[in-house]
């Protein structure tokens, strides 16, 4: 076998079994779970579609094509509750170990190890627009199957929490993309809407006056799901 036979079947089983990495969150119907490669091909669509004109749009496909691709190695790490700093550092180390393992395989000097150095490095901005974008993702795949996934791991109140507390830190951190924060926040609302009422099973955008899913409205003793089937 030569070599550039061997390299590519190598590049082969690794792009497949990146395929097999699934990830907590779920398709449409709720129960098929997204893999990493879902995930690296909708960021690469969606950034090429909505990215500033100043962004280089092959550029930017690259980069959402590789971001994840250690996960090969490390596989995917739920970030929506809350880490502890041990579970961190062990995400970090399991990262860094597995971009080790990529470079020892593929060689340093390889194009994907070199792209994803440039993508971890985060100082182009192509680089920082897709970290920040990322971020988006995981609202529209809640959304588009009613929080499934969410709702196996945390409570409403603990989602909308960690919807403030990322949006908090993400405005500070990508001060030079307002747009695509003011997707991130919409997104963010709309995942939240499309959380399913405990009582009901309706979404909470269908709740009058705003009300959380399955909340006792103060003073009435009744769920707000209930007011909302006795309103006309």
């Amino acid at each position: 076998m030569t070599p550039v036979l061997e390299r590519s079947f190598l590049l082969a089983r690794l792009s497949l079994q990146f395929s097999r990495v699934e990830r907590v969150t779920r398709h449409e119907d709720g129960v098929r779970p997204e893999t990493d490669t879902d995930h690296s091909f909708m960021l690469a669509f969606i950034a090429c579609d909505l990215a500033p004109g100043h962004l280089d749009r092959p550029l930017l496909a690259t980069f959402a094509t590789v971001h994840d691709f250690p996960e090969v190695v490390a596989g995917d790490t739920q970030t929506l509750s809350t880490l502890s700093l041990e579970q961190r550092e062990n995400k970090e180390r399991r990262e860094a170990a597995a971009r080790e393992w990529l470079a020892s395989e593929l060689g340093p000097d390889s194009w994907l190890c070199k792209m994803i150095a440039r993508y971890e490095a985060q100082i182009e901005p192509e680089a920082r627009f897709i970290r920040l974008l990322d971020k988006v993702l995981p609202k529209l795949t809640h959304a588009l199957n009613a929080c499934v996934a969410a709702k196996s791991l945390v409570t409403y109140d603990e989602f909308v929490a960690a919807h403030r507390e990322q949006y908090t830190d993400l405005i500070r951190k990508y001060p030079e993309f307002p747009e695509t924060l003011v997707l991130l926040r919409e997104s963010m609302d709309h995942s939240e809407a499309c959380w399913p009422c405990d009582v009901c099973g309706e979404a909470a955008e269908m709740h009058v006056n705003g009300k959380m899913p399955g909340e006792v409205v103060k003073g009435s003793g009744v769920s707000s799901c209930e007011i909302y089937r006795e309103t006309p």
